[in-house]
């Protein structure tokens, strides 16, 4: 499997399969005994493999001599022509540049040619012609001397690669020229190939919910090398790249990083995935990483080397699939074991880049047949998968006119492709969360937008002021179906109209937040459509009507939820929820200094009661103050407080990583620039 060095840079892919462009392909089968391909003015392509690895269903086709009397004017030859199926050629049908062009179709052809007479032979020329003129005929020089008795092959170069319109021609006439004969003539209908899984098209081999905010999977459909003896051409080397908001522009290494490090390209350490369900036929996982961009370590003129590097071969029905170039160590465990089932969507390892690879990237192609390097080309169409042209949209916004893969191969120019079943956006699904903080209130609605659109719902939002300018924090879960509405920048009045509308149409109050602005404090609500305990809350209460109406809900049975505080006027304003359940003891305080804030985090936490809220803001010149809840029956929280913004994306980062979720989020103003605080649990 190889891919040409300088290709990468031709169709800005970042990395791939190792080679130069229209040389001779160095790991391929040997030709077969008695043939041989000289090189004319145009490059020949390598031989193809034994008759071994020709499809069941593939029909050779024998040239009769003529009858008139004279002497043979055909040759005496058996032909047989890949991908055939149920005796059709089958084509990749392929996604317009853009929703709104033309769809086509993609054709690669090979030929494996028998001589069965008692003369050398010497294929000069393949010619196509296909029914109703379109496309145009094809000529194509060959030079594949086939001695008497011997079998031959010949295959497209990537460069020979035909673009058929949809809906494809119903047929094309094959003109084989061999000189000193009549050129034999082979008439085939055309159809589009269905892969023998369930859909009749693989899912794409890997997640949009593993790729980073503003990145794509990058793929193009016509332009792999057919190395492998043809094996490869509709093979495809595929990458990730994603949106650098400092250099404002697609890049494929991730924002600071080395274009000459591994590690740093965007598609490094991807989780590659089961494209369906199959069965391990073979693996590695020793191989090393190449250590420098644009060279590997496979020496190629050695007996089996080993230029798939980690991979797994699976089964997927009558098709063998290579899913190459993984990360040594890497490869999932419980599938390395010949003969093991595979379900579609399973990890299979980490994209990497061992073997004969330029850079890190995903190599995939199909075959028919159930041994490596042993079969025949075949077609490798997607399904729940969107694509576009590259120059279709205008990055970081992900509109434009995407194409729903169905049955169908990315453009067959670079394109970006977008792993799931759900439209491009801004936020790849599947995030455990989405979180963002300081973000400016005349962004706000915007990147909530954003966001909400991109299959997600609000849990959380805090307003707060800092240098005389507003902004908020906001946390995000996957939309889980349940009904919610969300508003913010609310008058008292507003959101009491707010509270009786949604209450009388039984929602329940999941979150709230008080803030100041110069027009007065404001109030940010999430309310939900979905059961639980009982609930009560109020908003713009006194100090003291709040300590009121606090111990009397305590002594019903009512524990603290949430205490939103902010000051306005001299003095504070209370905004509560309490549920009624069992949470244990419990501990709030409202108007704790930031220098006490540790010193009572640590008293809860040597009593066993666990941080389960907390807010901050400014009183004036007391400074800042936190209020925060403890319960004992509660998980333990990791928190942090008195962070910047770089600070605090660092924290939120680690917490990530470590597979725990932000909880909450609070922001204040210290010395005229947003501070955070936050905690998180698993």
């Amino acid at each position: 499997m190889r891919r040409p060095a300088l290709l990468f840079l031709a169709v800005a892919l970042v990395a791939g399969c190792g080679g130069t462009e229209g040389s001779e392909p160095t790991f391929t089968r040997p030709p077969a005994a008695g043939s041989s391909e000289d090189h004319d003015a145009l490059p020949a392509p390598a031989d193809v493999a034994a008759a071994a690895g020709l499809s069941s269903e593939s029909r050779p086709v024998q040239a009769s001599p003529a009858t008139s009397g004279r002497a043979a004017a055909l040759p005496s030859v058996d032909v047989v022509v890949e991908p055939s199926e149920g005796g059709n050629l089958v084509y990749l049908p392929l996604a317009g540049k853009t929703s709104n062009q033309a769809r086509q179709g993609h054709l690669a052809l090979r030929f494996l040619i028998t001589n069965t007479g008692a003369k050398n032979v010497r294929l000069r020329n393949v010619s196509l012609t296909f029914a109703g003129g379109n496309p145009a005929p094809v000529s194509i020089r060959a030079n594949l001397r086939i001695d008497a008795g011997a079998t031959g092959g010949w295959h497209f170069r990537t460069a020979n690669n035909i673009l058929l319109p949809q809906p494809a021609p119903a047929s094309v006439e094959i003109s084989l020229k061999f000189p000193g004969y009549d050129a034999l003539k082979l008439t085939r209908p055309l159809a589009a190939h269905a892969s023998p899984v369930a859909g009749g098209a693989f899912l794409f081999p890997s997640s949009a919910s593993d790729l980073r905010v503003g990145e794509y999977w990058t793929a193009s459909a016509t332009t792999h090398p057919e190395a492998g003896d043809g094996g490869q051409l509709f093979a495809y080397d595929m990458s990730v790249s994603g949106w650098d908001p400092d250099k404002k522009a697609m890049t494929w290494v991730v924002p600071g990083g080395s274009a000459t490090k591994n590690e740093d390209q965007r598609v490094w350490g991807k989780r590659i995935r089961a494209m369906a369900d199959g069965t391990v036929v073979a693996f590695l996982d020793n191989q090393p990483t190449n250590p420098t961009l644009g060279s590997d370590l496979v020496d190629e003129t050695k007996p089996g080397a080993i230029v798939e590097g980690n991979h797994f071969y699976i089964q997927h029905g009558d098709e063998l699939v290579l899913y190459a170039h993984f990360q040594k160590g890497t490869l999932n465990a419980s599938l390395m074991r010949v003969g093991a089932n595979v379900r579609a969507g399973d990890y299979l390892g980490l994209a990497g880049n061992s073997g004969n690879s330029t850079g890190p990237h995903l190599h995939i192609h199909s075959i028919q047949g159930t041994q490596p390097w042993m079969g025949t080309t075949r077609p490798l169409p997607f399904r729940e998968t969107w694509a576009i042209e590259r120059a279709g949209v205008k990055p970081p916004d992900p509109a434009g006119a995407w194409t729903k893969l169905t049955s169908l191969g990315p453009p067959p120019t670079g394109s970006f492709v977008w792993p799931t079943g759900t439209a491009p956006a801004w936020y790849p699904p599947g995030y455990a969360e989405l979180a963002r903080h300081g973000v400016p209130a005349s962004q706000y609605q915007t990147e909530f937008e954003k966001i909400y659109k991109s299959g997600y719902r609000p849990v959380w939002v805090d307003g707060f002021q800092a240098g005389g300018q507003n902004y908020f924090n906001a946390i995000f879960r996957a939309d889980d179906g349940v009904g919610w509405s969300a508003r913010h920048g609310l008058t008292g009045d507003q959101y009491q109209a707010e509270f009786n509308a949604q209450t009388k149409a039984g929602g329940r109050l999941l979150h709230v937040d008080s803030y100041p602005t110069a027009g007065g404090i404001r109030y940010a609500s999430i309310f939900v459509s979905s059961g639980g305990p009982a609930w009560l809350a109020y908003h713009g209460r006194s100090e003291g009507q709040h300590q009121q109406a606090f111990n009397h809900h305590v002594q019903h049975g009512y524990a603290p939820v949430l205490i939103s505080v902010t000051p306005s006027g001299g003095q504070r304003w209370y905004t509560a929820l309490y549920e009624k359940k069992d949470v244990g003891t419990f501990w709030a305080k409202q108007t704790v200094p930031a220098a006490d804030y540790q010193t009572e985090f640590t008293q809860q936490a040597n009593a066993g009661r666990k941080l389960v809220y907390l807010n901050a803001y400014n009183d004036g010149a007391a400074g800042v103050r936190f209020t925060a809840i403890w319960h004992s029956k509660a998980t333990w929280p990791y928190a942090r407080h008195g962070l910047t913004s770089g600070q605090y994306q660092a924290e939120f980062d680690l917490r990530l990583k470590q597979g725990l979720l932000t909880r909450g989020v609070t922001g204040y103003d210290w010395g005229g620039q947003p501070y955070y605080a936050g905690y998180w649990t698993g």
